[in-house]
């Protein structure tokens, strides 16, 4: 069985690389494995993960590769080479650009004898809501927009997702048990939105069957990092515990 440790992942937006290593050395063995956006990785780039991987740490490339196949393909093939634990794509670029995806990781596994990363779709980012998603040109609900991109992702052989936690029960029961879920929007107060629009406390995401939690700015925005990372596991405990 996971701890809540082993599946809790923060969010490392920080500016500088002094400052996201600061933060990485302050919360130490609070946390295993950090998020590393496209924000952080151009900012610091390919330094950022040698110091985390120095660090023994997990790394959670959340690039959001969206192209046509071939391009998405073979950039997965170059970012395995930093060995991350997870990579993230946009279900958004359709059942082809996911077949070869997946495709590339699998080659890329087998010809290096390393395990490969694991890959993960963002289906609809959680800043957006409905009126937003409806400006968009999408007729259907966000719900069911999701749940459909979640199964086309499970059909294609993808690890998982990436969605709000509103999402997640529904996901759990069409994709099975071993599909991966993976949820931002974590607040350990849920009026304190900020631009995510559709979050959910750190146990109630459990509940409903995530499997990873993303939480940035409530850690590295606060006074006491650890203090809040230790708040955050254990309300994860607690439900984990009650199973």
């Amino acid at each position: 069985m996971q701890t809540a440790k082993d599946q809790l992942i923060v969010a490392l937006d920080l500016p500088t690389l002094e400052r996201a290593m600061n933060m990485v050395d302050t919360l130490g063995d609070l946390v295993e494995c950090y998020q590393v956006s496209m924000e952080a990785f151009y900012g610091m780039g390919h330094i950022l993960l040698a110091q985390l991987a120095g660090r023994g740490k997990k790394i959670f490339m959340d690039f959001k590769l969206h192209d046509i196949p071939t391009t998405v393909a073979n950039t997965v093939t170059t970012l395995c080479q930093f060995s991350p634990a997870f990579l993230t794509l946009h279900a958004a670029g359709g059942s082809k650009m996911l077949e070869a995806s997946i495709k590339a990781v699998n080659e890329w596994e087998a010809l290096s004898k390393r395990p490969r990363p694991k890959l993960l779709a963002i289906t609809v980012l959680t800043s957006i809501g409905e009126r937003d998603w409806m400006e968009i040109g999408h007729q259907s609900p966000i719900r069911e927009s999701v749940l459909r991109m979640s199964v086309m992702c499970k059909e294609e052989g993808l690890d998982g997702v990436v969605s709000s936690p509103r999402e997640a029960a529904a996901i759990r029961a069409l994709c099975g048990p071993d599909f991966l879920i993976v949820t931002p929007g974590i607040r350990l107060s849920p009026e304190q939105n900020a631009d995510q629009m559709r979050t959910a406390t750190p146990a109630q995401a459990l509940k409903v069957g995530a499997n990873y939690l993303v939480v940035g700015r409530p850690i590295v925005s606060a006074s006491d990092p650890c203090t809040v990372t230790t708040e955050i596991l254990q309300d994860m405990k607690q439900y984990i515990e009650k199973k």
